[in-house]
């Protein structure tokens, strides 16, 4: 069960647990309530001062179904292999986590990243992600998901390509490939940033052909300041037979000499009405279209805008996705 604290509240209770909450360290050693403690994988998990070293652990103790959370400490874990988020129901919290409503929280103190490997696979359903800095490496992806991650969340949770190295495969939060349609992935309120050097990185988010999925309340940002800087190819992508919305995003692109060339790209859907764009609002350095790649009748736009410099109206109401 969660840890009841000595100031009164539960760890675990974010998210409402009835299950085992699991503690992983993110080094051999860790302080808690301004006490050292040594971290195992040798040890049960089950309190602040008994963490396990590995995440991996965490999951392989954990149980399917049962309301278990992964809690990671602050820092910055890494993983030689992909994570197997193979476990229906588990979720993984990054601490400290204190949401503030459904809006952009601070940079998360708690990190995911592989060394010459995918971060996270997720192969279950109903596995969520709370409050956790994800950071790919080169070539590989952050999380990756199939058809069977059903009900998949990231929330208040941070893509962060700052720095790595860029590669088409370099990716995000994406499918493991064009045709994984998992019903009901939801990304909310999370933040995804790039600085792409000499060469375009892929895909911060790609969809693949989920159903029913919604994207709102994320803050995309493309720093084209750092050195060497290129422009992002596309930041985000949506496969055919894919359905749902993107809502409430501001996609943000600095520098107009670098800027995004397509920050939501899609392909021609079999069927109409697949995607819909509401009130997300995108700046000026976009080169191309902010919304591109369908065919007329695939996406329905309902008040999206693009920026205008100072001078101007103050936005211009996008009305192609073409």
């Amino acid at each position: 069960m969660g840890f009841l604290t000595k100031y009164g509240s539960a760890w675990g209770a974010i998210p409402m647990t009835g299950g085992s909450v699991y503690w992983v360290s993110p080094g051999d050693s860790y302080t808690v309530d301004g006490k050292s403690y040594s971290a195992s994988d040798d040890n049960d998990g089950l309190s602040p001062e008994r963490a396990h070293r590995r995440i991996s652990r965490a999951i392989t103790l954990a149980t399917a179904n049962a309301g278990d959370v992964i809690a990671l400490l602050p820092g910055a874990h890494t993983t030689t292999v992909a994570l197997p988020a193979s476990k229906a129901g588990i979720s993984f919290v990054g601490l400290p986590y204190q949401p503030e409503g459904d809006g952009i929280q601070s940079i998360p103190q708690a990190s995911i990243t592989g060394t010459a490997a995918i971060g996270v696979a997720v192969t279950a359903a109903d596995v969520s992600f709370y409050n956790i800095r994800f950071i790919p490496v080169t070539q590989f992806q952050a999380v990756t998901f199939t058809t069977a991650a059903d009900r998949l969340r990231f929330k208040h949770c941070m893509i962060d390509m700052v720095g790595v190295v860029g590669h088409a495969n370099t990716k995000g939060i994406t499918g493991t490939g064009a045709t994984q349609a998992p019903t009901g992935l939801r990304i909310q309120g999370c933040y995804i940033r790039a600085g792409v050097a000499t060469t375009s990185s892929g895909f911060a988010i790609d969809v693949s052909a989920a159903i029913e999925y919604i994207v709102e309340k994320c803050v995309i940002f493309h720093n084209g300041f750092v050195a060497s800087a290129v422009a992002w190819t596309a930041a985000c992508k949506v496969n055919d037979n894919a359905y749902g919305i993107w809502r409430d995003n501001d996609l943000i692109a600095s520098n107009v000499a670098v800027a995004v060339t397509g920050f939501i790209v899609g392909v021609t859907h079999t069927g109409a009405g697949a995607v819909q764009f509401i009130r997300n609002t995108t700046t000026v350095n976009t080169s191309g279209a902010a919304f591109t790649g369908w065919a007329g009748a695939d996406a329905d736009l309902c008040l999206n805008y693009i920026a205008t410099v100072a001078a101007g109206t103050g936005g211009t109401l996008i009305t192609s996705t073409t």
